[in-house]
């Protein structure tokens, strides 16, 4: 019975400290604000000192401060636009033998450069048939243009032909087509 009157004494000690330990920081709190007013508990910011320049020497405040030019002119580049490419070819392929060509027009339009490079490629499945040097007229292309590409029918399995271009100006920027060829009319 002593054992038992002894535990619940220390647990009373815990609690009624456990009590002061939750209740003594949040009273130290809101006693310690400022005003007293709980309705209108602003925080203001502390406010840093500003710094006044000493000038030892009495003629640097007479001379107000003047902007000076730069030696140089700071032009902005202007921003680059990518070019345009679309793909013309037949609606589709009636008949499918290895001789036969088949002939598309790729347009390319490019607004802020006088050329693009092209590409041209067929793909099937997740592989892809580089037909970049079937472009008649090369691989560059001064825009606004028109240019051919003839080629044989690759063998694929697919009901479709799938053609990508692209057309990447001088600075990079890079545009792409696709035209989708289905194998029965």
């Amino acid at each position: 019975m002593g054992l038992m009157r002894s535990r619940q004494r220390y647990i009373r000690w815990i609690a009624v400290f456990l009590v002061f330990a939750v209740a003594l920081p949040f009273a130290v709190v809101v006693l310690s604000q400022s005003g007293g007013d709980e309705t209108n508990s602003t925080i203001e910011p502390p406010t840093e000192p500003v710094e006044k320049s000493i000038s030892t020497n009495p003629e640097d405040e007479a001379v107000d401060a003047q902007p000076t030019s730069l030696p140089f002119v700071i032009e902005q580049a202007p921003n680059n636009k990518a070019p345009r490419i679309t793909l013309d070819g037949p609606d589709c392929i009636d008949s499918f033998d290895e001789a036969d060509l088949v002939t598309i027009a790729i347009s390319a339009n490019d607004v802020d450069d006088t050329s693009v490079v092209l590409d041209l490629a067929a793909l099937v499945g997740e592989e892809s048939i580089d037909l970049t040097s079937s472009i008649n007229e090369g691989s560059e292309l001064i825009v606004p243009g028109i240019a051919s590409a003839t080629f044989p029918i690759p063998l694929i399995e697919e009901s479709y032909l799938l053609l990508i271009s692209h057309a990447t100006d001088a600075d990079g920027a890079k545009s792409e087509a696709a035209l989708v060829i289905p194998f029965r009319c």
